[in-house]
């Protein structure tokens, strides 16, 4: 079993990071802005709450005035793990181990997306000497 994180500032550090990597790559960010996702993520272990403005490419932490349309529940060794591509997302979904509220196809259209990123992610990881975490 991998490491969790340390402490919600450390989740929301590497959690975020991968997002902004997406926003930071033009053809992903096409797909992001595309999508019109306002996607909330409630993670625990440690409690981090993050939303994301896919169309504005904005990540905020903690309480907004953003308006989701899309909440993701989580905890934070899930989304460690998915986004070192440990994790597929309907099987999680069917296991209770990522809780969707709004509309699913819209988040798996965004999936070959998630993908591109994860050796973005393995590899910030790796460079901040957190192989603890890797999965």
């Amino acid at each position: 079993m991998t490491a969790t994180f340390a402490d919600t500032d450390e989740a929301a550090k590497y959690i975020g990071s991968v997002f902004q990597a997406g926003f930071d790559d033009p053809q992903i960010r096409t797909k992001l802005e595309a999508s019109g996702l306002v996607l909330r993520m409630e993670i625990s272990d440690p409690d981090l709450v993050m939303t994301v403005d896919m169309h504005t490419g904005s990540i905020v932490v903690g309480d907004t005035e953003l308006e989701p349309n899309m909440t993701l529940t989580l905890s934070s060794d899930t989304a460690n793990r998915f986004w070192q591509g440990k994790v597929g997302v309907p099987l999680a979904v069917a296991r209770g181990q990522i809780k969707i509220d709004g509309a699913l196809p819209k988040l798996l259209a965004l999936l070959p997306s998630a993908k591109t990123l994860n050796a973005r992610y393995i590899a910030r990881l790796e460079a901040d000497g957190r192989s603890d975490l890797l999965a």
